[in-house]
C-alpha cells in the first residue's frame, strides 16, 4: 500500500488572493474561544503580514515552516521543520512561509473578543481583522465542496 500524505488528502481551500497558500477549518469553538485550522503552503508561498491577536499553538506537520520579519519578508527570523512545536502569546506581528518542499501546520489559536488575528497592508497598518465568524464561513465553504 502506498503511502499517503496529509497534503494530499486533506479538502483544501485556497486563500483568495494568494495562490499557494491554503488552508482546512477543523474546528470553531462554539463560545468564540478558540480555531484549529490547518494551512498549507506551496514551496517559497508566503502568507500576508500579519498578527495573531490571541496565544497560539503551532505544530509543523509536514515540510519547513518559516517565519519573516513584518516589514523585511526576506528576513529570515525562525525555521521549523516537520514535528517542531511552537507557541506564542499573540503579541508578535511577523510573516509566514513555506520551505523549499513547502510546509503543513496546525494551528490552535485563541480568540480575544472572536478576533483571531490582524492583516496588515503595505504600509503595515491594520487593515482587517478576522474573526471567528469568518472560519465558519470556511468551514461551510469545504462543507459545500464535499
Amino acid at each position: 500500500m502506498a503511502s499517503q500524505t496529509l497534503s494530499s488528502s486533506v479538502n483544501w481551500i485556497q486563500f483568495p488572493g494568494f495562490p499557494g497558500l491554503y488552508y482546512n477549518v477543523l474546528e470553531v469553538d462554539p463560545d468564540d474561544r478558540f480555531v484549529q485550522l490547518l494551512m498549507m503552503f506551496e514551496p517559497g508561498v508566503q502568507c500576508i503580514p500579519h498578527r495573531h491577536i490571541g496565544p497560539v499553538q503551532t505544530l509543523v506537520l509536514e515540510g519547513e515552516h518559516l517565519i519573516y520579519e513584518v516589514d523585511d519578508p526576506s528576513k529570515l527570523t525562525d525555521r521549523r521543520p516537520a514535528g517542531s512545536y511552537s507557541t506564542h502569546s499573540g503579541d508578535e506581528s511577523h510573516i509566514e512561509g513555506g520551505g523549499d518542499e513547502g510546509a503543513v501546520i496546525l494551528l490552535s489559536m485563541e480568540s480575544k473578543d472572536g478576533q483571531i488575528w490582524e492583516t496588515y497592508n503595505d504600509q503595515l497598518q491594520v487593515d482587517r481583522v478576522s474573526v471567528t465568524e469568518d472560519f465558519r464561513r470556511g468551514l461551510r465553504k469545504q462543507a459545500a465542496q464535499g
